[in-house]
């Protein structure tokens, strides 16, 4: 594998489009049919609450702001730098980010709006700017651990990053829940935006890649 390749599925566009199908299907069949939005898990979520559980979900509230993201974009990539070099640590922070852009487009195609907090025994003072389906948060934790998995070579690093990965997406989206201001539907289907739009940018970026950085190795050899 060269240098810059990031470690993509062969059939990386069939993967792509079947799991861009899966976003957009499960966002639509959440809005029109009530009973598969599980809009009484939030509730569930936010009965079991304490001092360190809001801390907790309102740190991570800030995780989809763009300057937040371009913090942890940043330090992703001085750490990845020293690591993998600099042409895997732009790889991975460009899908990362390209990758979670596309909750935009699935955000207005699907049009869901936010859940009611009506319900919510334990309220915090969050107030969501957009729509509902998928949740931008979860599709960026998703984007980042599906980028950091493509650039480890190992068997051993890309299992302790996806192991770890999980854990970490999974704390984020019961953090979206907690708060009371998304659908389990929309926790689940940021986790498919997530790593779609990390694959699809992915391979695009091997395909950039291999023309960009071979034309510069050959004239480097010249």
């Amino acid at each position: 594998m060269k240098p810059a390749q990031l470690r993509i599925p062969r059939h990386w566009i069939v993967w792509t489009v079947v799991l861009f199908v899966l976003t957009f299907a499960l966002g639509f069949a959440a809005k029109w049919i009530v009973a598969l939005r599980f809009d009484s898990l939030d509730a569930a979520v936010n009965k079991v609450n304490s001092p360190l559980l809001d801390k907790l979900a309102l740190l991570l509230d800030q995780l989809d702001r763009p300057t937040i993201v371009a913090v942890i974009l940043v330090i992703t990539f001085v750490i990845l730098l020293f690591v993998k070099g600099w042409r895997l640590a732009l790889g991975a922070v460009v899908v990362t980010g390209l990758g979670w852009l596309t909750t935009l487009v699935v955000k207005t195609v699907v049009a869901q709006p936010r859940p009611t907090t009506a319900g919510l025994t334990h309220l915090l003072h969050v107030n969501p700017a957009t729509l509902s389906y998928p949740s931008g948060h979860v599709v960026f934790a998703a984007a980042l651990v599906t980028a950091l998995a493509m650039v480890c070579r190992g068997a051993l690093a890309r299992t302790i990053v996806i192991v770890v990965g999980a854990v970490f997406v999974a704390i984020v989206m019961w953090s979206r829940l907690y708060v009371g201001v998304h659908y389990g539907t929309d926790v689940i289907g940021g986790v498919l935006n997530g790593v779609a739009g990390v694959l699809l940018f992915a391979g695009l970026w091997n395909l950039v890649a291999a023309r960009l950085f071979a034309g510069n190795a050959r004239r480097a050899a010249a």
